[in-house]
C-alpha cells in the first residue's frame, strides 16, 4: 500500500460549522436567503445540497458565488476554529509512522497554512486548493499527475458526499468521516471505502492496510 493520504480541511481536520454558520448569516442581509441557527445546521447535514439549497431558497447555481464571498471574509474568524477531538494525534502518529500527508481543499492554501502552523500539526508536505467546488475529482487528478502516482497510490479524507463523489470519478479511495457537514446517513448511502466515527478509526485503518 502506498503511504500517501490526501485530507479535505473544513469539517474533516477542522470544526467550522459555527463559523461557517457566522459567515452565512453575515451574507443573507441584502438577499432573499434565510437566516440559519445552530440547530438548523445539524438537520441540514442530513440533507443533499440540493435539498439544502431548497430548505434554505438557494438556487443550487449561487453555491459557488457564495462560496467565493465566504472565503474573503474567513480569515476574519480563523481564530474561532478548533481541531477535531483527536485529529492532532492522529495526524501526528500517520507521520511518525512514514505517512506522506497533503492537503487538497476548495479553501484557499495560504489560510490552511496559517492555521496548521497555529496548531501545531504543519505536518503536511504540500497544501492546494481546488477552486472548483463541485469539480474536485479534477484536482485529485492533477494531484496524481504532479506526484507519478496512480489511482491506487492514495487515500482521500473528507467529510462531503461531494467528497465521495469526486473520489470515485477519479478513481481513488476514499475514507469518509461522520463529524463534518454530512451526517453518516447520507455519506453511508454513497458507499465510500470507509465510513469512520473517530479520528483514531482512519490511523487504525491505514496502518492494517500498510501491513498487507
Amino acid at each position: 500500500m502506498s503511504k500517501y493520504i490526501l485530507f479535505d480541511f473544513d469539517g474533516t481536520l477542522v470544526q467550522s460549522e459555527d463559523i461557517l454558520l457566522s459567515m452565512y448569516n453575515e451574507l443573507c442581509p441584502g438577499k432573499d436567503y434565510k437566516t440559519i441557527t445552530k440547530e438548523d445546521i445539524e438537520k441540514l447535514r442530513n440533507y443533499s445540497l440540493i435539498e439544502k439549497c431548497k430548505m434554505l431558497g438557494i438556487s443550487v447555481y449561487k453555491i459557488p458565488k457564495m462560496y467565493s464571498e465566504s472565503k474573503k471574509i474567513y480569515r476574519k474568524y480563523l481564530g474561532a476554529i478548533g481541531l477535531k477531538d483527536g485529529v492532532a494525534d492522529m495526524l501526528h502518529e500517520l507521520k511518525n509512522k512514514g505517512f506522506r500527508m497533503d492537503i487538497l481543499s476548495s479553501n484557499d492554501a495560504d489560510i490552511i497554512c496559517d492555521f496548521v502552523k497555529s496548531k501545531d500539526i504543519a505536518l503536511f508536505d504540500n497544501i492546494y486548493s481546488s477552486n472548483n467546488l463541485f469539480g474536485k475529482h479534477h484536482a485529485i487528478k492533477n494531484y496524481l499527475k504532479k506526484h507519478h502516482l496512480t489511482e491506487k497510490d492514495i487515500w482521500y479524507v473528507g467529510d462531503e458526499v461531494r467528497d465521495i463523489v469526486s473520489c470515485k470519478k477519479a478513481g481513488v479511495k476514499v475514507i469518509a468521516v461522520t463529524w463534518g457537514y454530512d451526517s453518516d446517513q447520507i455519506l453511508s448511502k454513497e458507499q465510500p471505502d470507509y465510513l469512520v466515527r473517530k479520528p483514531n478509526e482512519i490511523l487504525d485503518i491505514l496502518l492494517d492496510l500498510s501491513k498487507n
